[in-house]
């Protein structure tokens, strides 16, 4: 969570569950699924767009979900790339 919210992402503790629902405003996300690819492409990690849980989509537009049930060096790594973003 330390490394979402020192790119710019504000986001709580998640409750029980093995992701994290970030939102991307403060980043200038207005977009989630464009910037989910840009995500992908410019830093290599991909989240989900935060559109796809919301009946209405508009609800989700500057939110992603990062799931972190991975290897510690897998998440260390992605920590690392999610860095570029508050460049």
């Amino acid at each position: 969570m330390r490394g979402l919210t020192a790119a710019g992402f504000r986001c709580e503790p998640p409750k029980g569950a093995y992701y994290i629902l970030a939102d991307g405003e403060a980043l200038g996300v207005r977009d989630d699924v464009a910037f989910a690819r840009t995500m992908i492409e410019r830093v290599g990690v991909g989240p989900v767009p935060g559109s796809s849980f919301f009946s209405d989509a508009r609800k989700g537009r500057t939110l992603l979900r990062f799931a972190f049930p991975k290897k510690r060096e897998t998440l260390e790594a992605a920590v690392e790339r999610l860095a570029a973003l508050a460049h």
